[in-house]
């Protein structure tokens, strides 16, 4: 503490400090204002203040919890709101991406037991994986023109059909010129079939309530893509090591393509076709059926979500595309 020396050099003057010295240590209280907030929140009431500080903290941390909580759930309630049929119809669409992505990844593992089979050149065995891509190209500019002909789930049974005579082929392939027509076929068959499942699952899901999935559904088919290389490397894996078969690549890409293609045409011809597809074709009762089995039974007869407004707004778009055209 500092002394002030006074007009009469024999006395001095004690300054006021900013605490009152005639207390006790523990009454002691700060005059300065930040003091005084600082020496309340720790030690008033007897560590009050930092119970309220934990309590705070506690509140916060279960207010996250809770937030955690309902955002998992809400996702969880999300998912459990999409109609079975729809998810059946998406899953079954979804093989067209599974197909495409083994038919690319199959290529590698089956060229080993091709070559040495068939005694194929080097420049061969590049024709074998090329032609599957020369159908693709080929097929896919009318993709668009099938989809608008025959119908989106029809379009996807038929390219089943396609793809399973492309199976028996290659299956039964006793010569090179057999191979390169049955990879041909089958790149046909996925270029048009890719379009129409995309196509058949963004109008479901665009028919269904609210449009609240339709982004996540149709990424399936990307993500089946993938799955497709997937399975192709771990079938060609377990032929390499488990089966020591000289004409293996008869069975990657036969049966496999095979397989694929029924378990896809079983699902669909189980499916309802695209809503939209039909009021374009004037098919209004088959349209009204189509979105009754997407549709989740307790909103059937909901008035916000009536199935005849639903399908004027498909006619309504559907008309608005065709006079852009």
């Amino acid at each position: 503490m500092g002394l002030k020396k006074t007009q009469d050099p024999s006395k001095f003057e004690v300054p006021e400090n900013n605490y009152r010295l005639d207390r006790r240590a523990d009454d002691v209280e700060p005059q300065d204002d930040m003091m005084k907030n600082s020496y309340s929140s720790h030690s008033g009431g007897g560590g009050g203040g930092m119970t309220a500080d934990i309590s705070d903290y506690n509140g916060g941390h279960n207010g996250n919890a809770l937030a955690n909580n309902a955002t998992s759930s809400s996702s969880s309630s999300s998912i459990s709101s999409i109609p079975p049929t729809l998810l059946l119809a998406t899953l079954y669409a979804s093989i067209s991406g599974l197909l495409f992505g083994y038919q690319m990844g199959i290529t590698g593992g089956a060229l080993h037991s091709l070559i040495s089979s068939m005694g194929l050149t080097s420049s061969q065995a590049e024709s074998v994986s090329s032609f599957f891509f020369i159908g693709l190209m080929v097929a896919s500019p009318f993709g668009g023109y099938a989809c608008d002909r025959l119908g989106r789930r029809s379009s996807i049974l038929y390219t089943d059909g396609v793809f399973t005579l492309a199976s028996l082929v290659l299956f039964f392939a006793q010569n090179y010129n057999s191979i390169l027509a049955g990879r041909f076929i089958a790149g046909c068959a996925s270029g048009v079939s890719l379009i129409a499942a995309v196509s058949y699952i963004s109008e479901l899901a665009s028919a269904e309530h609210h449009h609240a999935h339709r982004g996540a559904l149709v990424s399936t088919v990307e993500a089946s893509v993938s799955l497709g290389f997937l399975v192709s490397y771990l079938a060609a894996y377990g032929m390499t090591v488990y089966l020591d078969y000289e004409e293996g690549w008869r069975l990657l890409f036969g049966a496999g393509t095979f397989f694929l293609a029924l378990v896809q045409w079983i699902g669909m011809s189980k499916m309802p076709e695209s809503p939209e597809w039909l009021a374009e074709k004037g098919f209004h009762d088959k349209a009204h059926a189509a979105l009754r089995r997407i549709t989740p039974r307790n909103l059937r007869d909901n008035e916000d979500s009536s199935l005849a407004g639903r399908l004027a707004e498909a006619e309504a778009e559907v008309r608005g595309r065709s006079s852009e055209q």
